[in-house]
């Protein structure tokens, strides 16, 4: 399978590939209605907006630190994932976004190891059965997806971070694979670069997540960014992840549409304008 990841509506409706994602709500905290058709993607914790205006709701670190747009390696604001309002509310437009079909769920996991140590985290994890904070964080988040996949009419796919050492999404963000699949139909990857001047990072990854979770009842998929990078060189790199995944789909803005098209048509055998 081949397709594409975008924020532009219109580019989601043209059917460019086998599947097209598109980005119904962002971390930014921007709102859309959900195209018919595709695979939309909810963020779940990730939401900028929400975090400005009440800060006190971003999850938090024992130090203190808020888990803000504006804090060294966080490039948007989380809100913490015990927020009962807020879970409410990420669940109820889950549930709207779901009775269209397909679902993917972004920034679904805690923003970091060291999150989240609010009062509220922190008594809900000494009242747990749960005999370490890793294990309790696994929970919380297994709990909500299992949730979230009862509101979706079609596939849940769940975005892991990409690092398959096995136990350090669990460690880091408390995404426990083998758990989330079973409730999830399948897992996507970011594995975003510019230029891919080199590529053995990118299958390193990849194989790591075959054999991390090659084992589980669910689909696997890759995302490769299109930014500055030639049609043949994403074509070349696709070809090499499709020997340990599902499938691949590629960041796409309205102007690579038509890079994509030659990338799609040279991986399907077809006459294309790439450019050897």
């Amino acid at each position: 399978m081949h397709g594409i990841l975008t924020a532009d509506a219109d580019l989601a409706r043209e059917g460019v590939g086998d599947r097209s994602y598109y980005f119904t709500e962002r971390v930014s905290g921007a709102r859309r209605d959900p195209v018919e058709g595709v695979v939309n993607s909810v963020a779940c914790w990730g939401d900028t907006e929400t975090v400005r205006e009440s800060p006190d709701r971003a999850a938090v670190t024992g130090g203190g630190t808020r888990a803000a747009p504006d804090v060294e390696s966080h490039h948007w604001g989380t809100v913490c994932p015990t927020d009962p309002d807020y879970r409410a509310g990420v669940l109820d437009r889950i549930a709207d976004v779901g009775s269209v079909g397909d679902v993917r769920l972004t920034t679904l996991g805690f923003p970091g190891e060291d999150f989240c140590r609010c009062d509220r985290c922190e008594r809900l994890f000494a009242e747990s059965d749960c005999e370490d904070r890793v294990e309790w964080r696994s929970s919380v988040i297994t709990d909500f997806t299992a949730e979230a996949a009862e509101r979706v009419d079609g596939d849940v796919i769940a975005t892991l971070y990409p690092d398959p050492y096995p136990g350090h999404l669990q460690e880091r963000a408390g995404l426990d694979p083998a758990a989330l699949a079973e409730h999830v139909d399948g897992f996507l990857v970011p594995l975003c670069g510019t230029g891919y001047e080199t590529t053995y990072w990118v299958e390193s990854l990849a194989r790591g997540f075959a054999s991390e979770v090659g084992d589980l009842d669910t689909s696997l998929t890759f995302q490769l960014s299109t930014s500055g990078t030639q049609a043949e060189r994403l074509a070349e790199l696709a070809r090499r992840l499709d020997e340990h995944a599902d499938g691949v789909v590629f960041g796409t803005h309205r102007t690579d549409a038509d890079l994509i098209r030659d990338v799609l048509a040279e991986l399907d055998g077809r006459e294309s304008s790439v450019v050897a």
